[in-house]
């Protein structure tokens, strides 16, 4: 290897100190920081304080007798801005929640900041309407965070726009502050859903409106994905998956977007200017049941689907969903069979076994802890089963799952 194509060492004189104001409460702060830390771990080790942990306990006024390096920060205000911009020093800052333009800020006593690093709100705007004509919708909504917050207003600009060149209108939703009363908003929510023309797809500003509009639909009668489909956006997996029906969302790279935050203070640091990108982007979308949606005219058959959902297919009879009807059985199997093209058993069958496939693939539970979840007698029961369905055992499956 040629003496000048090794890498020079890079020798510190002392550990920088950074302090970080973050709300950890959520995926998207978490995110980044695990890609800040991968950043620090790869390079050169830094002294992290973590001035606040959730929005409410951002106070900037803690720094006042903190002399350090550098500063990571979500931005909810200006007047946090100014407060951490004061230090002058490096600062690389995530704003989120500010209406005005920041990209032009610029102190003459701060010549290589602040950096601003941002999202493609625009791509997740239209990401998400191309998920939904994929399937078909004709109807579209957007709910609103707030229209006073800048990614927010973006996303829904994206939408909208995206769906309007294919010739579609949008409703929205927006109330008229974040922190408003919920149950408040919960009811003119009701109100706006129970209007909206039927089925409709709905991008959410975030998973934690998804999750509320989920709340409602369920509150109001709502059939969710047959009436409403519903999108959320940050892909956090405790929101996603605790919801009812689970939550689909937009997955962010967060952990991009700490390398970049990483990349940028490091060299604010050491006195250069950042050259390295200030975009992180949507990855996916994560189809879960909000969105699996398709087309259901017939009302009876939407209640059958949604019974067998509710009860995950365990242990629940053609008869038992009958009771339910006001129609007989004959005439309940008829009108199914003729929507969905096969018996309410095999339906009931279908859902069932799907859950067995999550339970394998997303946990680790063992098979038999799965067969009692699922209202099997036992493993064995479920194994045999299993293998006539897929051609593969329960251990294979998830073999060939963890391998992917």
């Amino acid at each position: 290897m040629a003496k000048n194509s090794l890498k020079k060492p890079r020798i510190a004189l002392k550990c920088p100190e950074v302090a970080v104001f973050f709300d950890l409460a959520v995926e998207s702060a978490r995110g980044i920081l695990r890609g800040f830390t991968q950043y620090i771990r790869l390079n050169s080790p830094w002294n992290v304080n973590f001035v606040s942990k959730t929005v409410n306990d951002i106070d900037p006024s803690s720094l006042k007798n903190w002399h350090g390096d550098g500063i990571l920060a979500h931005i909810p205000n200006a007047e946090t801005l100014e407060e951490i911009l004061s230090k002058n020093c490096p600062t690389v800052l995530l704003a989120r929640e500010i209406k005005q333009d920041l990209s032009g800020y610029h102190r003459a006593d701060s010549p290589l900041g602040p950096v601003f690093i941002r999202c493609d709100n625009a791509a997740i705007g239209k990401i998400a309407a191309e998920y939904f004509l994929q399937k078909n919708f004709r109807n579209f909504a957007y709910v609103s965070y707030s229209h006073d917050v800048c990614w927010c207003e973006e996303r829904r600009l994206a939408f909208t726009e995206t769906l309007r060149q294919r010739g579609f209108s949008t409703a929205n939703f927006s109330p008229p502050s974040p922190f408003s009363d919920w149950f408040t908003q919960r009811d003119q929510l009701q109100a706006w859903l129970e209007e909206l023309p039927k089925p409709v797809a709905i991008l959410t500003a975030n998973d934690f409106r998804g999750r509320q509009v989920l709340e409602v639909c369920q509150r109001a009668g709502i059939s969710v994905p047959y009436d409403v489909a519903v999108l959320g956006v940050d892909n956090d997996l405790p929101v996603c998956e605790m919801c009812y029906p689970s939550l689909s969302s937009i997955e962010i790279d967060w952990e991009r977007a700490g390398m970049l935050c990483a990349e940028a203070l490091d060299a604010m640091m050491r006195g250069q200017i950042p050259t390295s990108p200030s975009i992180y982007r949507p990855i996916r979308v994560v189809s879960r049941n909000s969105t699996e949606f398709f087309q259901v005219s017939d009302r009876l058959v939407v209640q059958i689907l949604e019974i067998i959902r509710i009860s995950r297919g365990e242990n629940i009879r053609v008869a038992d969903i009958v009771e339910m009807l006001p129609v007989s059985e004959r005439s309940a199997q008829e009108r199914f069979k003729k929507v969905m093209g096969h018996s309410i058993i095999e339906e009931i069958k279908r859902v069932r076994m799907n859950n067995v496939c999550q339970l394998i693939e997303e946990t680790t539970l063992s098979f038999h802890e799965i067969a009692l979840s699922c209202g099997f007698e036992n493993a064995n029961h479920l194994g045999q089963l299993f293998k006539k369905e897929f051609g593969l055992t329960m251990g294979e499956y998830r073999k060939r799952k963890v391998n992917k």
